[in-house]
């Protein structure tokens, strides 16, 4: 008897793609992609504003009427009777449930009104707990609608040079976007318009950074906080600079020590 290879061709076609389609769900779901859906909530979008009271500038009484003009024009509703209100944006990340947010200090450095962004679009007023001019930190607080999982700090000892790091910010008002690298350095020091001062004792990675990053988080693999990023390199390629985790216990063990804030899993 003669037995047609078509159906058995087809039959074996049809079990290739059904075998292909069943593989396509392990293949896509890397350890990346598992940390950013565990681990970004955490990260918010920092929104600040700032009132300048532009009368008390020498050249007011002179230039008042022309100043008064091109603000009007040039900043609109931001503008109003000789007052600026200058906002910007940058990232932070929620510690715990209890409202503590960790972010940089340049952040949130004079601000009038300081805003965490949820990833739901949620936005919350918070308020300063405390600076660290030195190491570019600050602790904030906010009232969460929902409860959140408590942040895991990497071992600052554990850090491996060419490891995948994750980080997740608010670049340039985009918000919750995420770029992927490695480690490429540790205890690099770093100066900018951003730091008054020279920061020390950095991690360096490759992950891409931009303007409106800084506060955001720098994750490993396994979904801890390896590092605040902070800044880049102006004209490099590359080049991000984030504080390691260990400055960020730091400041949160006196912290605790003062207010009684809980112990943070590490």
């Amino acid at each position: 008897m003669k037995v047609s290879r078509i159906p058995i061709i087809a039959g074996l076609v049809a079990y290739l793609f059904v075998a292909a389609s069943c593989n396509v769900t392990p293949l896509r779901q890397t350890p990346i992609v598992s940390v950013v859906r565990d681990c970004g909530p955490l990260v918010v979008n920092i929104r600040t504003e700032t009132m300048v009271d532009l009368k008390n500038h020498p050249a007011w009484g002179e230039y008042g009427g022309q100043l008064d003009l091109f603000f009007k024009k040039y900043f609109a509703e931001n503008y109003s009777e000789g007052t600026l209100t200058m906002k910007s944006v940058g990232s932070g990340v929620i510690i715990n449930d209890r409202g503590y947010i960790v972010t940089n200090a340049h952040v949130v450095h004079k601000a009038g009104k300081i805003f965490a962004v949820l990833d739901d679009g949620t936005m919350l007023e918070t308020e300063v707990v405390v600076v660290s001019r030195e190491d570019d930190l600050a602790i904030i607080k906010t009232r969460l609608p929902r409860a959140v999982k408590n942040l895991k700090f990497a071992d600052p000892a554990d850090y491996m040079i060419g490891e995948t790091v994750i980080a997740i910010g608010n670049p340039l008002g985009l918000e919750n976007s995420v770029t992927v690298g490695v480690i490429s350095g540790v205890n690099r020091n770093f100066s900018s318009t951003e730091c008054e001062y020279v920061c020390s004792g950095l991690l360096q990675t490759d992950a891409s950074i931009n303007p409106g990053n800084s506060g955001g988080a720098l994750l490993n693999l396994e979904g801890e906080l390896v590092g605040l990023n902070l800044a880049i390199v102006p004209g490099a390629q590359n080049i991000g600079f984030a504080i390691p985790a260990a400055k960020i216990l730091q400041i949160l063990n006196e912290l605790n020590n003062r207010s009684g804030l809980e112990d943070t899993d590490t």
